[in-house]
């Protein structure tokens, strides 16, 4: 499991910049740098929706899939990496769009 430190303050899956899902699916197959990734688990906040798994308690440590083939830390199609980073793009604040793996590192 990695370590996983969130800053997308429009997810309803935040809390307390952690993530309250089991896992979470980071994609951009053909990434060449972080800002080609997204967090596609991210739900927007502003849509009404509450915590999308109804947990109290955010996880500091989950399940990353990566679709990102070219991040030094995908091991087939699992993060390997201790602990990553995602972050808040310059996209629209309330899109997975908006989201990037900021830890991603090319091979």
């Amino acid at each position: 499991m990695t370590n996983l430190h969130c800053d997308v303050m429009t997810c309803a899956n935040n809390r307390d910049n952690f993530c309250c899902r089991p896992e979470i699916q980071v994609s951009g197959r053909q990434a060449q740098d972080s800002e080609e990734t997204c967090c596609s688990s991210f739900l927007d906040a502003t849509d009404g929706a509450q915590n999308s798994v109804g947990c109290s308690l955010p996880n500091t440590a989950l399940d990353i899939y990566c679709e990102a083939e070219n991040c030094r830390f995908n091991s087939n199609e699992r993060c390997d990496a201790n602990e990553i980073s995602v972050q808040s793009g310059n996209a629209q604040p309330h899109s997975q769009s908006a989201t990037a793996c900021a830890s991603f590192e090319n091979r």
